[in-house]
């Protein structure tokens, strides 16, 4: 087997590919190779180059990097179904949340390199894959509200995401969407924030307490609909300080396998792939069961 390690620089501790570099030279006969992506989207373009390079090769692929850095590095995959991947967390990393809550332990290379597979569900949709989450509404205007504190000066390592949340909470419209869960249809439903995913994690500290099972072939859904500002930041409070209680009272939560939405005038609308930003006229999105090989550490090695 080949192990090919996928370095964002931007999210990563400085000097990281050296370190691989040298922590991987100690394993005896281990092929490897260690890449250092140079802008927005190499990831894809490697995993596409090196599966087709080693097209005949069993190749693990680790994700050093963030929430966004996992999502780009599966788009290269031509088949999901032959990909096995690792993701060793900088920068968000919500999905292994799912998993524990120390994330040191999928930072260990070793028990990495000798990890053990499962096989996980993934959100298959029309602009591509998530392995965590597929959510519009305030949560994208959160984004776009990041981006423009980034062009104004925040560096992205320093990004302030509860600032941007706050902000999208206060100024972000209640807009006007179509959309069905599985066979349930939603008309002209004033919808503030709708949230499809494997995990119950969103931001890196917002928890929706939803106890969602990474493969079942099920993602687990919240719709918050037509809530005021104070509402909403009412809300981000108790999922952040966990008042699951409480939180429960002002969503609607359930399990799903299938979700279709668009705008009721049939308009753009921003959707949020696991952090990356996307425009479209309509989402769909399914689950794919078990349809990934995913790599856990193995203890006590």
């Amino acid at each position: 087997m080949i192990h090919v390690f996928i370095v964002n620089p931007t999210v990563c501790e400085r000097g990281l590919s050296q370190k691989l570099r040298d922590t991987l030279a100690e394993f005896d006969n281990l092929d490897h190779y260690v890449f250092t992506t140079r802008y927005p989207g190499h990831e894809t373009e490697l995993v596409k180059l090196l599966c087709h390079f080693f097209d005949k090769e069993e190749i693990r692929f680790y994700c050093c990097g963030g929430s966004g850095t996992m999502r780009n590095m599966l788009e290269g995959f031509s088949d999901l179904t032959h990909a096995e991947v690792a993701f060793v967390p900088y920068g968000s990393s919500d999905f292994l949340k799912v998993f524990t809550d120390d994330q040191n332990f999928f930072r260990d290379i070793r028990s990495m390199v000798y990890g053990e597979v499962m096989y996980v569900d993934y959100i298959k949709t029309n602009l591509g894959v998530a392995l965590n989450s597929v959510s519009f509404g305030v949560d994208t205007e959160t984004l776009r509200a990041g981006k423009k504190l980034r062009d104004a000066g925040f560096g992205i390592k320093t990004f302030p995401y509860e600032m941007a949340s706050v902000y999208a909470a206060l100024m972000a419209p209640n807009r006007v969407y179509d959309f069905t869960i599985d066979d349930d249809k939603y008309t002209d439903t004033k919808t503030t924030m709708l949230y499809m995913g494997n995990g119950d994690m969103l931001g890196g500290r917002y928890n929706f307490g939803i106890n969602s099972y990474v493969d079942d072939g099920k993602a687990s859904y919240l719709l918050i609909e037509n809530k005021s500002p104070a509402q909403r930041i009412n809300i981000l409070s108790y999922a952040k300080k966990r008042k699951l209680s409480l939180l429960s009272k002002q969503v609607k939560q359930g399990s799903a396998t299938r979700m279709k939405c668009r705008k009721s005038n049939g308009g753009l609308f921003y959707v949020n792939l696991d952090g990356e930003l996307y425009s479209t006229y309509e989402l769909t999105a399914e689950v794919v069961h078990q349809g990934l090989k995913f790599v856990l550490p193995r203890r006590g090695v």
